[in-house]
């Protein structure tokens, strides 16, 4: 690990309080179509995001205009279904950029870029969200 990578987040999201702090730590992530999943046996929702670190406090570099991402696998627990909006499964090979997670009493809305949404009916907020690896550097900031 290099002296600049933090250590790795590990997060369990209970209330809507909590999936606030996540949806700030995911706000500009890209997220691959085929890199998100849906178990109805399980109930399980999971996905691999591509997390822009917006300060060094998540891993960045010293170089003020190079910014760094780090995967997360984000585990959505007692998911009873789920809707898509604006992007189907099928297209695996796409890429989603992430804005917000948003919670209502009986679902938690994903909101991505381009008009495309993902809503996940459940009757509580139950993740669990870990980095995965140290994460790389890039010259591509999000602008907004």
């Amino acid at each position: 690990m290099s002296p600049n990578v933090k250590s790795s987040l590990k997060l369990a999201i209970k209330d809507q309080d909590d999936l606030l702090v996540l949806s700030s730590l995911l706000q500009d992530a890209t997220v691959l179509i085929g890199d998100m999943g849906y178990d109805a046996d399980r109930g399980q929702f999971m996905m691999v995001a591509a997390r822009y670190c917006h300060d060094d406090q998540d891993g960045g570099t010293d170089d003020a205009e190079i910014g760094h991402r780090r995967l997360m696998g984000i585990n959505f627990d007692q998911i009873k279904g789920l809707k898509r909006k604006g992007f189907s499964p099928h297209d695996s090979d796409d890429v989603l950029n992430l804005l917000a997670i948003q919670a209502e009493d009986d679902h938690i809305d994903m909101i991505f870029a381009g008009a495309a949404m993902l809503r996940l009916e459940c009757d509580a907020i139950r993740v669990y969200a870990a980095d995965l690896g140290e994460g790389w550097s890039t010259g591509f900031e999000p602008k907004h």
